[in-house]
């Protein structure tokens, strides 16, 4: 309203003006000013020009302003003029016009008005990504409500933009991230701007794309994003800002798409914000929550293997909160698929696997979603136990093992773990790629025990376990001891081995044609086998055990002894041999035995006779159940023994004692006495053994003691005139062998002293015939004494003649039989020892060859009775050698005597069953009479 007033006074006064000037007188008017227009508008000033039609030089020019501008102002000027010291965004109305002469132009006016003053404090209030936001404070001046605010904004290099408010703030959008934008910012009023204020913004760059978390170690956290959508990101710088556990926060720049963030604790749990500043303007946040990786675990450990199952075992992680972690175990088997498994505590066991197959497993921390490396490793289940494992062999320092391979898939691969121990020893290991094992160096008859495994990669199976012994040695030093035709006794040594080791022993047999062995044990070193057959041959085995194995067998070949021959006889015998005669063992073998005979002499050297082999015992086999042993020394005893063999076993043996018939002597002389009463013997000592000699003149016998062999022996009580027949009997163990007969002839003065002999004792006999019938007649017959042919070569003590006595009783009474019955007396031969009574019997000998069977024995009672009837009374025959005693009495009965050879025989005589005396050929001699 104060501008409209102004107005119309400046219109009132030209008014007034034109008035004046044309009611007075009147000048002409100056052209008015054209064109005149507003110059330049400043807070405070307005400059004004126009142009004029008239000469320039005697116009002035008016210029009147009045407003709002604060002052009501003329001025003298010419063609322009600038109005100063107005207020700033006011309105002001200007008139001009041209004064010449004193005469006004009529009025040109123009209203502007000031320039309003500039905003303040223009600041850029926020800034996005599209958009900025720019504030300032109302200029100074009149009135600044009714300013418009202008805001033009031109992005580097791009078109500009302008948009206004009437606020004192403006958010400008739609524009590009990142971008640089160039702004003015002036306040427009009553049409007029002031003058710009200008800045320059940047919108804030979009954010990062794609933030993410790379990767994480136990310390560090490694981001990584996109470049921000806009225009230009290389010249973006990032920040990356980490919140977390640790209780602090960091920030870090980088020019790249990736930042690692390290020195952080581990399984940590952290915030990472990442923003990107361009020009100094950041963007807005983008965030990611993630942790640190734990620890990995300690001391992954394989715990237990079985064949279908993995135990494992760790340690928690070092770090913080372990307790709040998660373990994960893959595992995956050669070749095979990955499976996987969790647990909150430290170990786990994975079941449910192959036997003997590898396995690769990881295991790994969790905690906060985040794992920690790796600790990988790798098992193998264990493979199946091994199966049928058995001996295979056993020696005495081995013992070799096999067995069948585990189930399980590819068994090649195996190898074999063989352990033994020693009872009460130290153990030993061996491996193997077989399925067989020799463990050598081993001590004999020692129990093992041995566990075998299969192992694969390291695992084993579990064990199968067996015990088993070492073969003992063989038995040392078997030996047959002894045995008899049911026994056999063994003895041995305990094997060599280790020491006390205690066995059981077995013994085995089969005999010849058996089937089935035998056997018997002994803890002792010494066995005795009965009940077994003799003479059989038997295949012995020995063998030590212990601890159920078999040692090696000792053997040895044995023969039971064949069973004792029996009924041994002197079958036959001569000078110089024995034939014997025994029965054969009752044993199923006896037809394979072999018979041994030993012999050896008892008798002593006598002159040399006996030869010194037969001092020694001699042994001879056959395979007859008879033996005739040759070679022997006449008139020897021997010692015979006979045994059967088989397999060189003998039997027990059979013994007899026989002696062989002494060898007959050689009469050397027979010489006649004086008178013719008696006859002088000379005889050679025979080869061999004797015991005394019998003489046999004339029929009658004399004995003589063995010392009177090449002596003269003095025969009496022959008659004068005639010829005897003189025997000499040599006397050995019972046997007699009579040399050949020679005749001695006597003198002839004696004959008729032999006829009264011969009266007187038939005298005698008829008296002791009456004696004997009288005795006879009471039951108590007794026996004259008759006389017999005297031989002495020495004296004879009183017991002796008693003896003889009693046996001249005898010998009478059988003379007085003969007498009744007109028989010839026998001759009286006193014994010079004491002669044992013998029985009555007769027997005939005739001369037989040389080996002729004979009886083993003759009888000691056997006598023989020759020749014709001697005088009564006794002859003597006298000789300086000592008595002996006789071997056997005179015999008693009459014999028949031939004539003999007087040449010795060349070989040895016997005499045949029932023969008294064996007599060697010779010359011929005369038959005597006999009794009866």
């Amino acid at each position: 309203m104060a501008g409209a007033g102004g107005g119309l006074r400046v219109w009132g006064n030209l008014v007034l003006l034109g008035l004046c000037s044309w009611t007075g007188t009147r000048a002409t008017a100056p052209n008015p000013v054209r064109n005149l227009t507003v110059g330049t508008q400043t807070t405070s000033s307005i400059s004004l020009s126009w142009e004029v039609l008239d000469d320039p030089q005697n116009s002035t020019y008016r210029v009147q302003c009045t407003g709002d501008c604060g002052r009501t102002e003329t001025r003298t000027t010419t063609y322009t003029v600038t109005v100063d010291g107005l207020k700033p965004g006011s309105l002001c109305t200007c008139s001009v016009w041209v004064e010449k002469d004193g005469v006004n132009s009529s009025v040109g006016t123009v209203t502007t008005a000031t320039a309003p003053n500039p905003v303040r404090n223009l600041t850029v209030e926020a800034q996005t990504n599209s958009s900025l936001a720019l504030t300032w404070e109302a200029p100074e001046g009149p009135d600044p409500q009714n300013s418009t605010y202008w805001v033009e904004y031109t992005r580097d290099g791009g078109r500009s933009e302008t948009r206004s408010t009437t606020g004192t703030n403006i958010t400008v959008d739609g524009l590009e991230p990142g971008s640089l934008y160039v702004f003015s910012v002036w306040v427009e009023k009553n049409g007029i701007n002031s003058s710009r204020e200008t800045g320059n913004a940047t919108t804030a760059p979009s954010p990062v794309r794609n933030l993410r978390v790379e990767s994480q170690t136990t310390s560090s956290i490694s981001l990584s994003w996109e470049v921000p959508n806009g225009p230009d990101p290389q010249n973006s710088t990032y920040w990356v800002q980490c919140t977390g556990d640790c209780g602090r926060t960091e920030t870090q720049t980088t020019t790249d798409t990736n930042v690692t963030v390290d020195g952080l604790e581990p399984g940590s749990l952290y915030t990472f914000s990442v923003w990107v500043e361009k020009d100094g303007i950041n963007s807005s946040v983008e965030t990611v929550t993630t942790a640190t990786a734990p620890n990995p675990v300690r001391n992954l450990t394989v715990e237990a293997q079985t064949n279908s199952s993995l135990a494992l075992t760790w340690e928690a992680p070092e770090g913080p909160d372990p307790q709040n972690s998660t373990y994960w175990v893959e595992y995956t088997r050669d070749g095979g698929r990955s499976e996987t498994r969790s647990t909150t505590g430290t170990n786990i066991t994975v079941d449910g696997l192959e036997p003997g197959s590898l396995y690769v497993f990881s295991m790994w921390v969790e905690k906060n979603g985040i794992n920690s490396s790796r600790e990988t490793g790798n098992a193998t289940t264990a493979p199946n136990p091994v199966t049928n494992v058995h001996v295979e062999t056993q020696t005495n320092s081995s013992i070799t093992l096999s067995w069948d391979v585990p189930s399980g898939p590819d068994p090649q691969d195996y190898t074999y773990g063989v352990e033994y121990t020693a009872d009460g020893g130290g153990t030993e290991t061996r491996n193997t790629a077989k399925a067989s094992v020799t463990a050598e160096g081993l001590e004999p008859g020692t129990l093992y025990t041995f566990s075998v495994w299969a192992e694969k990669n390291g695992a084993r199976g579990s064990r199968q376990n067996l015990s088993i012994s070492t073969v003992p040695n063989a038995v040392r030093n078997l030996s047959r001891q002894d045995g008899t035709n049911s026994s056999i006794t063994l003895r041995w040594t305990a094997p060599q081995g280790p020491g006390q080791a205690s066995y059981t022993y077995w013994v085995s047999w089969i005999g010849e044609g058996m089937t089935d062995p035998r056997t018997q044990n002994t803890s002792d070193t010494e066995l005795i086998l009965k009940e077994l057959e003799a003479g059989l041959l038997y295949h012995l085995t020995v063998w030590a055990e212990r601890n159920e194995v078999r040692g090696y067998n000792s053997t040895l070949t044995a023969a039971t002894a064949p069973s004792e021959v029996t009924d041994l006889q002197n079958k036959t015998q001569t000078k110089n041999s024995v034939t014997l005669w025994w029965k054969a063992p009752g044993d199923p073998h006896f037809q394979l035995y072999i018979y041994w005979v030993q012999w050896a002499s008892e008798g002593r050297p006598q002159r040399g006779q006996y030869p010194r082999a037969n001092w020694a015992n001699q042994t001879r086999r056959t395979n007859e159940t008879q033996y005739k042993v040759e070679a022997l020394e006449p008139g020897t005893l021997y010692n015979f023994t006979v045994w059967a063999e088989r397999n060189d076993v003998a039997s027990s043996m059979q013994s007899l004692r026989a002696s062989t018939y002494p060898d007959a002597v050689t009469i050397t002389s027979c010489v006649s006495t004086s008178g013719g009463y008696g006859v002088i013997l000379t005889w050679s000592c025979p080869q061999g053994g004797y015991e005394a000699f019998e003489l046999e003149v004339r029929g009658q016998r004399g004995s003589q003691d063995r010392s009177s062999c090449g002596k003269g022996v003095s025969v009496s009580g022959l008659g004068p005139a005639q010829s005897y027949p003189a025997t000499i009997t040599t006397i050995w163990d019972g046997m007699r062998v009579a040399s050949p007969s020679v005749t001695c002839h006597t003198e002839s003065a004696g004959v008729i002293a032999g006829a009264i002999v011969g009266i007187l004792l038939f005298l005698i006999l008829v008296g002791l015939l009456f004696f004997f019938l009288k005795r006879r007649n009471k039951k108590n017959p007794q026996k004259p004494e008759l006389g017999d042919l005297v031989f002495r070569s020495g004296g004879s003590t009183d017991s002796e003649d008693e003896e003889e006595e009693d046996e001249e009783e005898e010998e009478d009474e059988e003379g007085i039989g003969c007498a009744a019955r007109g028989g010839a007396t026998p001759m009286s031969y006193p014994s010079p020892g004491p002669q044992p009574p013998g029985p009555s019997w007769t027997a005939t000998f005739d001369p037989v060859p040389t080996d002729a069977p004979t009886s083993p024995r003759v009888s000691r009672e056997e006598e023989l009775h020759t020749g014709p009837p001697a005088p009564q009374g006794p002859l003597s025959v006298s000789q300086d050698l000592p008595t002996e005693d006789l071997a056997s009495p005179p015999a008693r009965d009459a014999l028949q005597l031939r004539s003999q050879d007087p040449t010795p025989p060349s070989a040895p005589q016997e005499a045949t069953e029932g023969s008294k005396v064996i007599e060697p050929s010779g010359e011929p001699q005369f038959a005597l009479p006999t009794c009866g």
